[in-house]
């Protein structure tokens, strides 16, 4: 009995062995980036000859499924009308840009306290 492997490197000069090959790689690799299972799978049909015979047609067909990586969730705060934001738009800014005393603020008074004062 010929092993498949044979058979295999004898269609279209190993063409299809030369793809499972890459395939295999491919597959591999986005396993070990996920973590995550993937398959390459040959298939071969064997069609008879017209008419009866001992000719047949060796078809063959390399196909992967490789893993994708989850895209993370993220959050996010709605507004009154709908809208998302990545800060809670009903909370007020710790360090505002107006003179919060924050790390924006500056070396010296702001306008708005200078006026004030």
């Amino acid at each position: 009995m010929r092993p498949i492997t044979d058979i295999l490197r004898e269609i279209r000069r190993g063409r299809a062995v030369d793809q499972a090959t890459r395939m295999l790689t491919e597959v591999v690799r986005a396993v070990d980036e996920t973590g995550k299972a993937g398959t390459v799978t040959i298939t071969l049909t064997v069609k008879p000859e017209k008419g009866g015979g001992s000719q047949k047609t060796i078809g063959v067909a390399v196909k992967a499924k490789k893993p994708e990586a989850d895209i993370p969730e993220a959050v996010f705060f709605s507004d009154p009308e709908g809208d998302l934001h990545r800060s809670d738009p009903t909370q007020e800014e710790m360090f505002s840009e107006a003179g919060g005393g924050g790390i924006h603020s500056g070396s010296g008074p702001t306008m708005h306290a200078l006026r004030a004062g």
